[in-house]
């Protein structure tokens, strides 16, 4: 209750026990017979307090229980002063609430009053003159004011007793959220997973810092903005918001592995466990999504099964080869001896090239697929990287030389000095200019090697660009173009940029697709700079994976 109210509750109390003008009169009366016997009530009424155990460990200072005598004799003097001002309400109020600060229990607070109240009756009697015979409507009078009080006294006692309780549940369960908050932001701050809500449209809510530092937005810059627009993928849109509306009407969690696009454009594939936030009605708010990047577990595992086909591969051309050799010799020491014996016929003779050519191809074919499954061992060499290029295009002269072919370098300042496996890499510049070759199929012929300072996996590296003027590429040829066995070429194995791909990755670098359309393509490579020279190294490079 509030202490403004204190007034309006003592007229009501007042009320109930029926208090008159002469119940007021009567207790006028006994004030002057008793007043002689308040110090031997105070001083019982605290002997019998301090006789119980547990209130004499409460009171356990002499300073305290003598002022809480005079708080008492003063409490007596008031009650029969009859002046009832809001200070004498207030102070009935305060003997409550002082009770609960010290921490007498309730019940003696009842068992005091009702002790005090038996004093101050027997005081009355001893005190009443011979001969009058309304001692009963004294003590009845005497009664209702000291019911009155105590009723003041209770309430208070009982208001800032439960008010004391509701803070303290209140701190509990502060303490208890603050617990909580903590674990949940220690959570959402250190978990190695993605933490992610959404509200019923599909806008951010929130995401912890680890996808923050994974798709590289910060929550500020993306708060409020749609997921499916920012961060998934143009294909994926449609399905994953039927999955969301279907989610946030059946409540039902759910389990999905879907894409991200992160800031630097990399996709990510992140295994999703979904669950919709209700709000106490049971509403749909939103939903609460939990997701691990298994990107390199998926390539792992694809690495392993590539390991697998290229084992079999391996196994297969050797047996091949094993067993074709016998063969391809024998047809072509049979062409020798044709080609002896067909001297003047030049149609025959043709034929004969073709059966050669076959058979050439037929090896080739093998040793390629052979070279593709084995394992990768570097002979890494200090020279120019320019040495490379320039070979492998020495060892096309006979597919340009009739053709208006400019081969042009862009080079300058640039330090070419690497170590490198001198003939893996000329394999892979022979690729390229090779493809690039076969995609002009009309004269004039452009291609352009330009090299540049880079950095690759956060190292310094050389960026080398080799463009041509030719058709270009469609977007199945980009996306499959390191792909084994993948060629649009009428001849061919389709192992030639897989290999590449395979040659580069074991040199710690990389290859990839640069700009491509009807100017032409570009294909851009990079080569770690590295200190070593004349080291052999074995390497198991990474296979294409798709």
């Amino acid at each position: 209750m509030k202490k403004a109210d204190l007034p309006k509750q003592f007229r009501r109390l007042m009320d109930f026990v029926r208090w008159s003008d002469e119940d007021a009169g009567r207790v006028r009366r006994l004030a002057p017979l008793v007043e002689s016997s308040f110090d031997r009530i105070v001083a019982s009424f605290y002997e019998d307090l301090l006789r119980d155990p547990a209130t004499a460990a409460i009171l356990d200072s002499p300073g305290q229980v003598e002022r809480l005598q005079v708080s008492l004799r003063r409490w007596l003097e008031e009650l029969f002063s009859l002046e009832f001002t809001p200070q004498y309400i207030d102070s009935r109020w305060r003997v409550g609430w002082r009770h609960v600060e010290i921490g007498v229990p309730q019940v003696y607070i009842a068992l005091g009053l009702g002790r005090l109240r038996a004093r101050l009756i027997e005081a009355v009697i001893d005190a009443w003159p011979k001969g009058e015979d309304d001692l009963v409507l004294h003590v009845a009078s005497l009664n209702k004011l000291i019911d009155i009080d105590q009723a003041l006294i209770e309430d208070a006692y009982e208001a800032e007793h439960v008010a004391r309780q509701q803070r303290a549940e209140r701190r509990r369960f502060e303490a208890v959220l603050h617990q909580e908050r903590e674990f949940s932001e220690g959570l959402l701050e250190h978990a190695q997973a993605i933490v992610l809500v959404l509200d019923p449209e599909g806008n951010i809510v929130r995401f912890n810092p680890y996808f923050a530092e994974l798709s590289g937005f910060p929550l500020e810059e993306v708060a409020g903005q749609s997921w499916f627009e920012r961060f998934v993928p143009l294909e994926e849109r449609e399905p994953l918001r039927g999955l969301l509306g279907r989610m946030l009407e059946e409540g039902m969690p759910t389990r999905a592995i879907s894409p991200i696009v992160t800031r630097k454009g990399e996709l990510r594939q992140i295994s999703w466990s979904n669950k919709v936030l209700s709000d106490p009605q049971g509403r749909p708010v939103g939903v609460l999504a939990v997701g691990h990047d298994i990107t390199e577990l998926q390539e792992s595992q694809a690495r392993a099964l590539q390991a697998e086909r290229l084992a079999a591969i391996g196994r297969m051309s050797t047996g091949l080869a094993h067993e074709s050799r016998n063969a391809l010799q024998r047809i072509q020491a049979n062409c020798e001896v044709l080609e002896a014996e067909l001297e003047g016929n030049p149609t025959a003779l043709q034929c004969v090239a073709r059966i050669q050519r076959a058979g050439h191809h037929l090896n080739l074919l093998l040793e390629e697929v052979r070279s593709y499954a084995a394992e990768i061992r570097l002979d890494l060499t200090t020279a120019l990287l320019s040495a490379a290029w320039r070979e492998a295009w020495r060892l096309l002269e006979s597919q340009w030389r009739n053709r208006d072919v400019v081969f042009d370098e862009r080079i300058d300042g640039v330090d070419l000095e690497l170590a490198f496996d001198h003939f893996r890499i000329v394999q892979v510049f022979r690729n390229l200019l090779e493809n690039s070759l076969a995609a002009c199929r009309r004269d004039p012929v452009q291609i352009t090697v330009v090299a540049e300072e880079a950095t690759w996996d956060g190292q310094e590296a050389v960026c080398v660009r080799v463009c041509d003027n030719g058709e270009g590429m469609g977007p199945e040829q980009c996306r499959r173009i390191f792909e084994p066995f993948y060629t649009t070429k009428s001849k061919g194995t389709g192992l030639g940029m897989a290999l590449a791909h395979r040659y580069m990755e074991a040199h710690g670098g990389g290859i990839e697709v640069g700009r491509t359309g009807e100017e032409g393509t570009e294909i851009v490579l990079y080569f770690p700079r590295r200190s070593e020279a004349n080291d052999t190294t074995v390497v198991k490079a990474r296979a294409w994976t798709g």
